[in-house]
């Protein structure tokens, strides 16, 4: 109790009111399942708990996302392979690979993230036998790391990331994160201890893109799987694309995708 006065009187007002406001919109926040009503995962129940409306309508109605869906080079892809879904949220991806034929293994480090992950497998047991979810960060090295995270779910992100990550340009986003601790783990130290090669890699992890890739070498050099990146920070592609070409990837921008200042959408091959 003591400690907590000590926070309490040390807090300057403002980010008082910024935590208080924050244990507001979490104790109102109202879970609810919604059906996808068109798309890969029509008809399957979705788990929204806070989320921002438009992402909520863009899942619901199929259109989050979907240029990868509908790359000619995904569609090949995708039917009976194997999926690592890098950066996995909820679920939402992980279940449209699953819908469109492949096997996939998650990841997911945030807990609350992963926590809704397993709600929608449970909702979703047609699917949900071709998904399993792992809680570790993909990065490049086995040990544990610093994670910065919110348990707030219903602000504007709950983009968590590496505290070694290329920081994401927007820092309204941000700035109220808090920190934490997870295991991680590099993509060829699985495989050496027996995780199957993917053929395909979804990535989506707040600017530790190029982090994890480092951690999966000999991947890349022996399996050379597609790559779904959304890459967070411009800076980081002066850093990505050097780095695949090493591998003999070629980088191709997704036009039309939802990309701002501070991301863009990659699929290399």
């Amino acid at each position: 109790m003591t400690s907590l006065f000590q926070r309490l009187w040390q807090a300057s007002p403002s980010s008082l009111n910024r935590a208080l406001l924050r244990r507001i919109r979490r104790l109102s926040a109202r879970r609810e399942w919604r059906t996808v009503t068109q798309g890969p995962l029509t008809g399957v129940e979705l788990c929204f708990e806070g989320d921002s409306e438009e992402i909520a309508r863009q899942m619901v109605a199929g259109e989050h996302d979907r240029f990868f869906y509908e790359d000619p080079k995904v569609k090949q892809a995708l039917p009976h392979s194997l999926c690592w879904d890098v950066g996995a949220h909820f679920g939402y991806h992980s279940l449209t690979f699953a819908s469109l034929g492949a096997t996939v293994v998650a990841f997911e480090p945030h807990p609350q993230n992963a926590a809704r992950f397993r709600l929608n497998l449970g909702r979703n047991p047609s699917l949900a036998g071709r998904i399993r979810l792992r809680t570790e960060a993909l990065s490049n090295h086995d040990d544990v790391a610093e994670f910065i995270l919110s348990d707030d779910l219903t602000g504007p992100s709950s983009g968590s990331h590496l505290a070694d990550a290329t920081k994401p340009l927007s820092r309204v986003v941000y700035r109220n994160f808090q920190r934490a601790r997870v295991n991680t783990r590099r993509a060829d130290s699985l495989i050496a201890e027996g995780e199957e090669s993917p053929s395909v890699i979804k990535i989506d992890i707040e600017g530790a893109e190029l982090l994890m890739l480092q951690g999966a070498r000999e991947l890349l050099r022996r399996k050379k799987p597609l790559l779904l990146l959304e890459v967070h920070h411009i800076h980081l592609m002066f850093h990505l694309r050097p780095f695949l070409e090493e591998f003999q990837y070629n980088l191709h921008l997704v036009e039309g995708a939802d990309d701002c200042a501070s991301r863009c959408f990659v699929i290399a091959t």
